[in-house]
């Protein structure tokens, strides 16, 4: 018992360290990438991050995360050296599947007036082939190596930070020469992470074909298929708004709303990231072979400590948001501080849903998440479609608010009648009274200088961690039971 309490504390130093690591990396590229990039150019580079992630979400997440729910099996079984073979594999081909649609995309909107076509594919290629990396690496936390993929993971953002700005400043000044230098940096530890992964395993052509049988690939498709719907429309409601926003407005202010999401979508992520790295392999663990009543008490357990931590999280960014965008942009995005409070209230709905959206996977039934995803994305998409916002550009950040709320609202009650699961909300409640402290920076009246800024980021930032500390220190032990 005291032997796997202190290699539990040693795993959250490590994965503490490591994350703090990410953040300040991940931050200071945001500073970085708004200084160095023109209005047009920041616009253009989140445009093609939109197109990316298309693909990512069509063509190659499904795959990834039916991987992700079985990737402990598999190492239990034996099966993981040709599973992973057999996904590599399978990516290369969609990627080559995903060249044309990018072919139709690039003649669609007429993005030959920026790049060439030769140009876009290759990019297009390049880019999501070296998210194979990432689909590995995360599955490595997953596994349980957590130093590994505490390292690999800061070497990748470091480097890719590093190449990013030697490509923007030497060789391609633009928002595409930004995300090569982040793909070149996950591709050169590709292979090294392969390694760990497979524990130095080489393509087998007898495993491979004992891998593929009929049966398996009919329940792989039974459990993609949906998911590939599910994620076309998450898709749509996360990020196609950049694409009617930049056609129907201009890109300079695609540009203006989408750098006030990416500061409350920089912290969410790394909040959200740190609490999922931790837990969901304690997650995985819990349903992997379990009965029904024990998948409900592990989802429960999750929840109990992830809501409650994510609602004190959206009140940190809200209140502090003109001082987070003084230290994270550049001076030229400075009045975007609304849609960073927007933004907080967004994520916090994305990152609630996501975590409601593991049932449907723990029960294999992904067909259960279509409807909410179909409504929310219609709800947001046609009302972005049709009402013009010219005079009051933040009612977008609003519309979008409040779909992610309606397929939080739907999916919650949708995988309650597939799993009697609950969000308990005395931890919620708990959570909002540790967060009043919160707004008492609002009523500060001094400008936000840069002093002020660190000043009162470190103060809070501080107080925020105590709060999740009081937040979590009975429910995580009894999450581990």
């Amino acid at each position: 018992m005291i032997k796997n309490l202190i290699k539990s504390k040693k795993e959250v130093v490590i994965l503490g360290v490591g994350k703090v690591f990410q953040i300040i990396i991940a931050l200071l590229a945001i500073k970085l990438l708004t200084t160095i990039l023109s209005e047009k150019e920041v616009g253009q580079y989140y445009l093609l991050l939109t197109i990316l992630a298309l693909f990512d979400f069509a063509f190659l997440n499904p795959i990834g995360q039916y991987f992700g729910r079985y990737v402990i099996g598999w190492q239990y079984s034996g099966k993981l050296r040709a599973a992973t073979n057999l996904l590599i594999i399978i990516r290369f081909l969609a990627i080559i599947c995903s060249l044309i649609i990018a072919f139709i995309i690039y003649l669609y909107f007429d993005y030959n007036q920026a790049y060439g076509l030769s140009e876009f594919l290759l990019f297009i290629f390049f880019s999501l082939l070296s998210g194979t990396y990432l689909v590995l690496l995360n599955n490595l936390n997953t596994l349980g190596l957590r130093m590994i993929f505490i390292k690999y993971l800061v070497l990748s953002l470091l480097f890719g930070l590093i190449f990013s700005l030697l490509i923007t400043k030497y060789i391609m000044g633009n928002g595409m020469g930004w995300l090569y230098g982040i793909a070149l940096a996950q591709l050169i530890f590709l292979y090294p992470v392969y390694i760990h992964f497979t524990n130095k395993s080489s393509l087998s052509l007898r495993q491979l074909k004992a891998a593929i049988k009929k049966k398996d690939i009919q329940k792989v498709l039974f459990f993609i298929v949906p998911i590939t719907i599910t994620l076309f429309l998450q898709w749509g409601q996360n990020s196609s708004y950049r694409l009617i926003i930049g056609d129907k407005y201009s890109v300079e202010i695609l540009a203006f709303i989408a750098v006030g999401f990416s500061v409350s979508s920089a912290i969410f992520n790394a909040v959200s990231s740190l609490t999922l790295q931790y837990f969901n392999p304690l997650y995985l663990k819990a349903i992997t072979n379990a009965t029904k009543e024990n998948r409900v008490i592990a989802w429960n357990n999750l929840a109990t400590v992830v809501f409650p931590i994510y609602t004190c999280l959206m009140l940190f960014v809200i209140c502090l948001s003109p001082y987070f965008l003084n230290i994270l942009v550049a001076d030229k995005f400075q009045g975007a501080y609304i849609y960073v409070v927007l933004g907080a209230v967004i994520e916090f709905f994305r990152v609630s849903s996501n975590v409601v959206y593991m049932v449907s996977q723990s029960e294999v039934k992904t067909t259960t998440t279509i409807i909410p995803y179909v409504l929310g994305f219609l709800s947001s998409i046609l009302t972005l479609c049709f009402i013009d916002f010219t005079e009051h550009l933040w009612l977008i950040s609003v519309v979008l608010s409040l779909s992610y709320c309606l397929v939080f609202i739907l999916l919650y009650f949708n995988m309650k009648k597939i799993l009697p699961v609950k969000i308990k909300s005395s931890g919620i409640y708990k959570s909002m009274f540790l967060s009043l402290p919160f707004t008492v920076v609002p009523l500060i009246n001094y400008p936000p200088s840069w002093f002020l800024s660190i000043l009162l980021i470190g103060f809070f930032g501080m107080y925020f961690m105590f709060c999740v500390y009081l937040l979590t220190r009975t429910t995580m032990e009894a999450f581990k039971e």
